[in-house]
């Protein structure tokens, strides 16, 4: 079940982030040097109450009545959606919660008017972009950030 994230449920987030993000960190030898928060593997709590406070949409993914996944997203300028966060607990990986937050996330672009969903991601993630991929993504650019030891593939899906 995917409910809506109250101020109440971003300590939980946050951990969820953490230990979702930490698989990501170490496969790619993410630092605070290379990528800031370690690609959200180490984000501070305050950041994500500020993106809250700064009106994101955030979801949980709820299995028996516990949050095994989480959902971040914004509205950008030009109406499109932004995709910041697509992470389950890597205990709960391969059971289809993450196409479901993913589905869950076209579906609310589509029902606030967005015609695509925009996300960057690790692109040396093979696995990852080839399930985006799967899922109606299409790589629209690059990005080397310096210092990152990995080049960011900017995706967009329509709705």
């Amino acid at each position: 079940m995917i409910k809506p994230i109250s101020r109440d449920d971003l300590l939980i987030c946050i951990e969820i982030l953490h230990r979702g993000y930490e698989t990501v960190a170490i496969e790619f030898a993410l630092t605070e040097e290379n990528s800031p928060d370690r690609g959200r593997a180490s984000l501070p709590l305050e950041k994500l109450v500020a993106e809250f406070n700064a009106g994101a949409f955030m979801f949980g993914y709820y299995y028996n009545d516990c949050m095994v996944g989480y959902l971040g997203m914004k509205k950008l300028e030009n109406g499109d959606i932004g995709l910041d966060d697509i992470v389950v607990l890597p205990e709960y990986r391969k059971n289809g919660y993450g196409t479901e937050l993913l589905n869950f996330c076209k579906q609310t672009a589509k029902d606030l008017g967005a015609k695509k969903v925009r996300l960057g991601m690790i692109d040396d993630n093979k696995r990852l972009r080839k399930w985006y991929e799967e899922n109606g993504f299409a790589t629209i650019r690059y990005i080397q950030y310096d210092n990152a030891p990995y080049t960011v593939g900017k995706m967009e899906c329509q709705v």
